[in-house]
């Protein structure tokens, strides 16, 4: 079996991070995305595992080219048309990101779809210094650069450092972007819970999981760029349907992560507020 068949590697050291890399149609961001992750510098090994989910542009070919020049850090994942889960009405790459979560080796791990990028070097270290440090914290999270809106951060994140504890966490329903994320590894726990199948987020999912396991801790350097594309799941459907899929993601939410009632109806009543405001009294 060769390297980007995801069945072999010739890493020498057990890697502290794996950085999870989803792929399709990025022919022309997926070799800027993975250059980026390249030039961590770090004092830990570290792993990249590549999706490719059965794109029909350069994607497949690029990847492949970055394993097999890099087989002591890379393991590439060739997924198949027919292995792709139905959601929102088409197919989509729920199963190649869970497949990723589950081969990841390391102790933490990241996730930086292949359209996106990193912009600090040191991103993996200082969020790694910051996870050992506190072994309480489960996600530790950055600023993120938005495409197209300069200047503009991330949702819920604050303008300095700070510790997030459980008691802070529990009316926080997202932060930051995953791109930016750093989140402990217990994934065979969350692979096991049914809602990684069902048609909510899987961003969502991960930060309802992890807030429940522990603090979540901010620093403002600005590691990561997320690239705008209209063509994702959800930028390609209106924001009228995005909308009031918030009740049907509350409610998964609630029965497989958190089974809090009052924060069930407390969410379900902010998406109504937000609902009217946006759609009936315009």
């Amino acid at each position: 079996m060769k390297a980007q068949e995801g069945q072999k590697s010739d890493f020498s050291e057990d890697p502290l991070v794996s950085v999870c890399v989803p792929a399709f149609q990025h022919e022309d961001y997926i070799g800027e995305c993975l250059e980026s992750i390249l030039a961590q510098k770090t004092a830990f090994p570290f792993e990249i595992l590549i999706g490719e989910d059965a794109s029909t542009d350069g994607t497949r070919e690029i990847a492949k080219t970055f394993a097999d020049k890099y087989p002591e850090k890379i393991r590439l994942f060739l997924r198949k048309e027919e292995e792709k889960a139905i959601m929102y009405g088409r197919r989509a790459g729920r199963f190649n990101h869970l497949g990723l979560y589950r081969d990841a080796k390391g102790k933490y791990i990241c996730i930086c779809d292949g359209d996106d990028y990193w912009i600090d070097p040191y991103k993996l270290q200082k969020q790694v210094d910051i996870m050992e440090k506190n072994k309480d914290c489960s996600i530790c999270l950055t600023n993120t650069e938005i495409d197209r809106q300069p200047g503009k951060k991330p949702p819920g994140v604050p303008d300095s450092f700070k510790i997030f504890v459980k008691r802070d966490l529990k009316k926080i329903f997202y932060m930051g972007h995953i791109s930016s994320w750093m989140i402990r590894n217990s994934m065979s726990e969350l692979l096991e819970n049914p809602i990684v199948k069902k048609p909510i987020p899987l961003d969502q999912i991960l930060f309802s999981f992890y807030k429940k396991k522990g603090s979540v801790i901010y620093l403002p350097d600005t590691t990561s760029f997320y690239r705008y594309n209209p063509n994702g799941l959800y930028l390609s459907k209106s924001k009228k349907k995005n909308h009031k899929a918030l009740y049907r993601n509350n409610w998964f939410l609630f029965r497989y992560i958190h089974h809090d009632p009052f924060l069930f109806i407390r969410s379900i009543a902010y998406s109504m507020k937000r609902y009217y405001s946006n759609f009936i009294v315009r």
